[in-house]
């Protein structure tokens, strides 16, 4: 009589453990790697927004400002010197010979605002911020260390600063958010208009 060793097909305790553990640790490397994919694309959904926003405003300081009269125009930074703020007012055209000025209007940076006021400082001023992410400062620019860190020219600019040269404003902005982990996404832009007046 002949005996044969029955062999039983199947994985061995060992062999379904250690199957186990790398199915596990393939599992914890694309979890990571998702997460990093979502936490990326999230960041650059941030940064867009962002900038989007910083453009609408600088779109409306550049308005206001291209409408200008350029003898009203105050304080009058001419280049390498900025200001924080453009008092001025619009021509609204011609009437029995003279010209006809609109309300001192004013675009200004206060803390972390872009203010637009109508009659700054009298009683009957109207003031509308159109945005509260302005960084305090440009970016790359340290504050107070009286240098032109960033290479454009100015020393420790604001997140909002007005140059100009003949007829030329040139508008910086920077805008920043703090995100729950406490990193920021900063976003900077700017443009040069021509006063119209």
């Amino acid at each position: 009589m002949i005996v044969r060793a029955v062999r039983r097909a199947g994985f061995t305790l060992i062999e379904v453990l250690i199957a186990m553990s790398l199915a596990a640790i393939v599992l914890v490397k694309l979890t990571m790697i998702m997460d990093s994919a979502s936490d990326t694309s999230a960041d650059q959904v941030a940064s867009l927004a962002l900038e989007d926003q910083a453009r609408t405003v600088l779109d409306k300081i550049a308005y206001a400002v291209m409408s200008a009269d350029r003898e009203q125009l105050m304080p009058d930074p001419e280049s390498p010197e900025y200001s924080t703020s453009l008092t001025f007012t619009i021509s609204l055209g011609v009437e029995d010979g003279e010209v006809v000025l609109s309300d001192p209007e004013q675009i200004a940076y206060e803390g972390n605002q872009v203010l637009w006021k109508q009659n700054p400082g009298l009683p009957e001023e109207r003031r509308v911020a159109w945005c509260n992410t302005v960084r305090a400062v440009m970016w790359e620019e340290v504050a107070g260390n009286l240098l032109d860190d960033n290479g454009n020219g100015l020393s420790d600019e604001p997140g909002l600063s007005f140059t100009l040269y003949r007829d030329a404003v040139t508008i910086r902005l920077c805008l920043e958010r703090v995100k729950k982990d406490g990193t920021a996404i900063t976003q900077e832009v700017n443009t040069v208009v021509t006063l119209r007046n």
